[in-house]
């Protein structure tokens, strides 16, 4: 049997799923795709496990991206009670090379790498070459980080962005009521992720003094982008304000000449909501720099684009005696 020896198991463990797939490492595509729940496991190799009882075989590289810490050859989950080594991946899977990596850096890794079929472009600036990039992700969580050109490789910069305070308005108080998120720190964590969404909803609802017709984030997000549900709209139109004033921070802070780039489940929901000029406007509401900000390339990355699996790829081939930076993908995602 021939060994592939460019491909790689390849995972993406968030707060509330698991994405695994067989990678090929040079191109960049993604074959025998699984979505699972972190639910379902106590540990984070059980799902892995599962996995590999669908496929044919398991490939002698194994690279796992988690929403957690990676520290040495450890690392802990933020949003469960997980840690891993690498010596548990290899009992589990008796693969020669194993690449732990922090989620919300594949995520920024595999920017560069991006074609427009997995981007939607929401502003096409005018991006600098080798600019700095930026990477808002929001779903289930939070996760922020840059990605700057040193050399001839492309560095992520990761911390905590996910817990940094988010202060609504005097406005934004007077429209939803004082008990909105009534916690002494308010996280970005708190606020754009679906549970964000929902906690949005129902304090418009309740200063409305009526029952909301939507239940959930994606009913919300289908409710409020059809028309169907008043409350709905608004909710989406005071979230897309919200992500533009976040967004336009993260821009500044990372000088994201190179793009601003935002995903996860939430804001691939809602693209239609970012493009009704609430987005824009607070995301260009920077005073001195707002002609500055006017300038930089905004992008959502569709979650077809398999970011974070191709990330994975990406630092497992960074991690090879024979690193080299994989090319642009010339093929697509296999389902």
């Amino acid at each position: 049997m021939v060994e592939h020896s460019r491909q790689a198991l390849v995972g993406a463990f968030g707060a509330r799923y698991v994405s695994l797939a067989i990678a090929d490492i040079d191109e960049l595509s993604v074959s025998n795709f699984a979505l699972l729940s972190t639910a379902d496991f106590e540990q984070p190799m059980q799902a892995v496990e599962r996995y590999l009882a669908s496929v044919p075989r398991c490939p002698n590289k194994v690279s796992l991206a988690l929403a957690g810490t990676v520290e040495g050859d450890a690392a802990t989950f933020t949003y469960r009670n997980w840690k891993l080594s690498r010596n548990d991946v290899r009992a589990a899977t008796r693969a020669d090379h194993v690449c732990l990596i922090n989620d919300v850096e594949a995520s920024a890794l595999v920017l560069p790498n991006l074609s427009a079929y997995d981007l939607h472009e929401l502003h096409a600036g005018t991006p600098v070459p080798y600019g700095n990039k930026a990477v808002l992700m929001s779903g289930a969580a939070v996760g922020i980080a840059g990605l700057v050109r040193a050399d001839k490789d492309w560095v992520p910069v990761v911390g905590e962005g996910g817990f940094l305070r988010f202060v609504p308005t005097d406005d934004d108080l007077a429209e939803l009521g004082d008990g909105f998120l009534a916690e002494p720190y308010i996280a970005c964590d708190d606020v754009f992720t679906g549970a964000g969404l929902a906690a949005l909803y129902q304090a418009l609802a309740s200063k409305a003094k009526v029952k909301g017709k939507s239940s959930g984030a994606k009913q919300i997000a289908a409710f409020g982008l059809s028309g169907e549900d008043p409350l709905a709209t608004r909710a989406l139109q005071i979230m897309a304000t919200w992500l533009g004033r976040v967004a336009g921070d993260i821009a500044l802070l990372y000088g994201a000449r190179g793009g601003l780039y935002m995903g996860g489940g939430l804001i691939a929901n809602i693209i239609p909501a970012l493009q009704t000029g609430h987005f824009r406007e607070a995301f260009e509401s920077r005073g001195d720099r707002s002609a500055y900000v006017a300038r930089l390339p905004v992008k959502v990355i569709k979650t077809a684009a398999d970011a974070g699996l191709r990330g994975a790829a990406i630092a497992m081939a960074r991690s090879l005696p024979s690193h080299a930076l994989a090319p642009r993908p010339t093929a697509r995602a296999a389902y």
